[in-house]
C-alpha cells in the first residue's frame, strides 16, 4: 500500500492554512476587550431600595465590576453617556412562548417543522430583548426548536435573552396540551411523549424532557383560557398522584414546576403537590392564596392576555363569551387579592399569545390591580430572578453579577409605561441597543 499522500494533498493544505489562519498553531493575539463605564443620570441598582442620582457602571469581562456614586473616570474605559436617562436591571419575563406563532403559519400546525419553530424564535429573541428583557423562561415549545434557540443564544449565535427553557408540557391524555382532532399517526408526531396517564408514566414524561435539556418542568392541571377546560369551576385535568409523581422526580433531578392553571380546582390540586409556580391563576380564592403562601409558592399572572380577550370577544363564538367575560370580570381583582394577601409574584405575559416586544405592556396591569410602580417593577427583577434561581446573577445590579443593564428615558417609579420606551440594553456586558 502506498503510504505517501497524493501529490496535491500538501498544496491543498497549505492554501488551506492560509485561508484561515485561525487554525494554525502559534501565540494567542487575542486582546481583551476595554472595560465598559456607564455614566447613569438615575441608577435603580435593587428596586426596592433607594436610588442613586449620578453613578458609574465599570463592566469588565461581561460582569459588574464596581459602581460608584458620581461621574468617574477609567484610563482606557469605553464610556457610554447615559446621563439623561434611568438605568435599571435587565427585566425578566418568566412566562413566554418563544417560537410561537410560527411565522405565517400559526394556524396549520399539521404542516408545520421544528425549523419553521426555530426562524420564529431567532425572530422573537430578538424582539424580547430590544424590550429590555434580558432573561427569560419558555414554559412550552417544540423541543427540537427552543432548546438549540437557547444554546444558540447562549453561544453568541443568536441575538436574544438569556432562556431557561422547559420543552413540551407535560400534561394528561386529551388535556390542555394534548391536540384534538387529529389522526392518531399525525397527534404522536404532533405531541410526541410529553403526554402521560398514571404517576409511573408522568415520571417517563418528566425525565424525557429533562433528557432533551429542560431546565424546568411545565405541566397542565387545567384546561386552557380558550377551552371549557378553563373554566372558573372546572375540574382538574390532571389527578394529585400524577402531580405529586411530576414534582417529586423533578426536584429530584433539580428542575423547579410551573403549573399552568386557570379554575380554581386544578390551582389548588398543583399547589396542594408542592408546584413551585402558578401560571395564569385567574380564578384563585382564598384557599388558593392560602395555599401559595404557605407553600412559598410564586404566582405568574399573565394579565397581558386580557387585552386580547378583550380585542376578541365582540366577534368570539356566543358559547366562548361567558368565560370571555369572566375573566375579564374576575381575574384582576384576584390578582389583586393575591397580591394584597402577600403572595409573591412574578412577572410573565404568555408571549407568543400576545404580541412579542411588547412584554412590557404587563406593568400597566400590575399597577391597575393595585401595585406600585416600584413593586411592579421588582415582579420583573428581584422576584423573577428568585423564581428561576438566578438570584445571585441577575435581577439587581450589584458588583459580581452579569452585567444585564437597561435604560429608559422616563423614570419607571413614576410611571411604569417607561418601559415601554427602552433605549438602551446590555446583556452580560454586551450592547445590543443604544440611542443613536
Amino acid at each position: 500500500m502506498n503510504s505517501h499522500p497524493p501529490a496535491w494533498v500538501p498544496g491543498f493544505l497549505t492554501a488551506l492554512l492560509a485561508a484561515a489562519p485561525a487554525l494554525a498553531v502559534g501565540p494567542s493575539e487575542h486582546k481583551e476587550p476595554p472595560p465598559i463605564l456607564i455614566h447613569a443620570g438615575t441608577l435603580i441598582a435593587v428596586p426596592g431600595r433607594p436610588v442613586v442620582r449620578h453613578a458609574s457602571i465599570l463592566v469588565r469581562d461581561g460582569r459588574i465590576e464596581s459602581i460608584q456614586e458620581g461621574y468617574v473616570h477609567v484610563e482606557g474605559a469605553q464610556t457610554i453617556d447615559l446621563m439623561r436617562s434611568t438605568v435599571l436591571p435587565g427585566l425578566i419575563d418568566c412566562h413566554v412562548h418563544l417560537t410561537l406563532p410560527a411565522l405565517g403559519k400559526e394556524r396549520e400546525p399539521a404542516r408545520l417543522t421544528s425549523a419553521d419553530y426555530a426562524l420564529a424564535g431567532v425572530v422573537h429573541a430578538k424582539q424580547t430583548l430590544d424590550a429590555g428583557f434580558t432573561t427569560v423562561r419558555d414554559v412550552g415549545s417544540d423541543s427540537d426548536a427552543i432548546f438549540p434557540l437557547r444554546d444558540a443564544i447562549q453561544h453568541g449565535q443568536v441575538a436574544g435573552p438569556r432562556v431557561l427553557a422547559a420543552g413540551r408540557l407535560v400534561a394528561a391524555t386529551g388535556g390542555h396540551g394534548d391536540v384534538h382532532g387529529y389522526p392518531d399517526a399525525i397527534r404522536d408526531l404532533l405531541v410526541g411523549a410529553s403526554t402521560c396517564d398514571g404517576p409511573f408514566d408522568c415520571r417517563r414524561a418528566v425525565r424525557l424532557q429533562i433528557a432533551h435539556g429542560a431546565d424546568v418542568i411545565k405541566i397542565a392541571t387545567t384546561g386552557g383560557g380558550g377551552d371549557a377546560g378553563g373554566n372558573e369551576d372546572a375540574p382538574a385535568q390532571m389527578e394529585a398522584d400524577e402531580v405529586q409523581a411530576i414534582v417529586q422526580v423533578a426536584h429530584e433531578m433539580g428542575r423547579k414546576v410551573a403549573a399552568h392553571a386557570h379554575g380554581t380546582a386544578g390551582i389548588v390540586l398543583a399547589l396542594r403537590s408542592g408546584v413551585d409556580s402558578i401560571e395564569h391563576g385567574g380564578f384563585v380564592n382564598s384557599e388558593a392564596i392560602a395555599l401559595l403562601r404557605t407553600r412559598d409558592a410564586v404566582l405568574v399572572p399573565t394579565l397581558s392576555v386580557l387585552d386580547r380577550i378583550a380585542k376578541e370577544l365582540p366577534n368570539a363564538d356566543p358559547k366562548d363569551q361567558p368565560r370571555m367575560h369572566a375573566f375579564l370580570d374576575r381575574m384582576p381583582g384576584n390578582i389583586g387579592a393575591a397580591y394584597r394577601a402577600g403572595v409573591r409574584i412574578a412577572f410573565g405575559t404568555d408571549a407568543g399569545i400576545i404580541e412579542h416586544g411588547t412584554n412590557a405592556g404587563e406593568f400597566g396591569w400590575y399597577v391597575k390591580v393595585g401595585m406600585t410602580p416600584v413593586a411592579a417593577l421588582q415582579t420583573a427583577t428581584v422576584n423573577a430572578a428568585h423564581l428561576l434561581g438566578l438570584d445571585r446573577e441577575v435581577g439587581t445590579l450589584e458588583p459580581g453579577k452579569s452585567a444585564d443593564i437597561i435604560a429608559t428615558e422616563g423614570d419607571p417609579l413614576v410611571d411604569v409605561a417607561a418601559l415601554r420606551k427602552i433605549v438602551f440594553v446590555m446583556k452580560q456586558g454586551t450592547v445590543y441597543r443604544s440611542a443613536p
